[in-house]
């Protein structure tokens, strides 16, 4: 048997993919733990090698066991609660880079939650520990390739991509928890009174920096997602234009396509159509 796989990337796709290793540090719960709130100005995977607890944000709980792996994102304040009679341990691994987007694994309490049933990010994890015991001379440079992986392998698993946000523009913490709560939940209803609430600071604040930092206003940064997502699913899959609004966060068809033809000037289902039909159609349109 033979199988042969052309790679296809470009040094310009693994620069916008690559993430900064700044820490990895394993614990476990005893006498001195001290469970205080707290955040980070990076990413943070969270993996439990055994145990259970929870995890804790302002917006909820999160049971956590053996094989449990969570994703914190900047500036969102958490802690961990272990079980005293089944005590946590667990490697914390942390992370710049691009922005993580999985609308299909954020939870309620602003975390990313991924079962590793099959155990494939337990293995990466402990080609890390490894490294960290063995410290050779690329003891550094295996880890931050191990973690690239893993952040690559969960991406796959949840079907997303990850934000082509230029990571040298940085976002106030404020600015930063509305972001990226508009892009894990651009399907679900969200005001500036949801956005304030996830931000910490007051609504017309909030606009105010938003608009300043990321140079449109919330809501139109909303429905900026949105239509990205949208056009997306125009393009690749046979979902019906009702489906389409529904699954992006319109819940009125008829205003979705409205809008979508202020925006675009043609309808989704003309969109549609012309994207099937003419192969330069995108960059007509400005949108390749």
């Amino acid at each position: 048997m033979y199988q042969n796989f052309a790679l296809h990337h470009t040094f310009e796709d693994l620069a916008s993919t690559h993430f900064d290793v700044i820490s990895v540090n394993q614990s476990t719960y005893d006498a001195n733990w001290h469970s205080m709130m707290h955040y980070h100005d990076f990413t943070e995977i969270f993996y439990c090698l055994d145990g259970e607890g929870h995890m804790q944000t302002h917006f909820g709980m999160q049971p956590i066991k053996k094989h449990s792996l969570i994703i914190v994102n900047p500036y969102v304040e958490h802690t961990e609660h272990s079980s005293i009679h089944n005590p946590l341990k667990y490697v914390v691994i942390g992370t710049r880079g691009p922005e993580l987007i999985f609308p299909e694994k954020i939870l309620a309490n602003d975390l990313f939650l991924f079962d590793d049933t099959n155990l494939t990010y337990y293995h990466l994890i402990n080609l890390i520990l490894d490294e960290i015991t063995i410290r050779q001379d690329y003891t550094s440079q295996i880890i931050d390739h191990l973690t690239n992986a893993l952040l690559l392998t969960l991406s796959n698993h949840a079907n997303s991509l990850f934000s082509s946000t230029n990571r040298s523009k940085l976002l106030s913490p404020s600015v930063s928890l509305a972001k990226n709560y508009i892009d894990n939940n651009y399907s679900k209803q969200i005001t500036l009174e949801t956005l304030e609430q996830r931000s910490h600071i007051s609504k017309y604040h909030l606009s105010h920096l938003f608009k300043e930092e990321v140079g449109m206003s919330p809501i139109n940064y909303l429905m900026e997602v949105r239509f990205h997502h949208a056009i997306e699913l125009i393009k690749s899959t046979n979902y019906s234009i009702i489906q389409i609004a529904q699954t992006v966060g319109f819940y009125s068809n008829h205003y979705f396509s409205k809008k979508f033809k202020e925006r675009y000037g043609i309808t989704p289902k003309v969109f549609r159509s012309h994207y099937h039909q003419d192969p330069d159609f995108l960059e007509k349109m400005g949108l390749n």
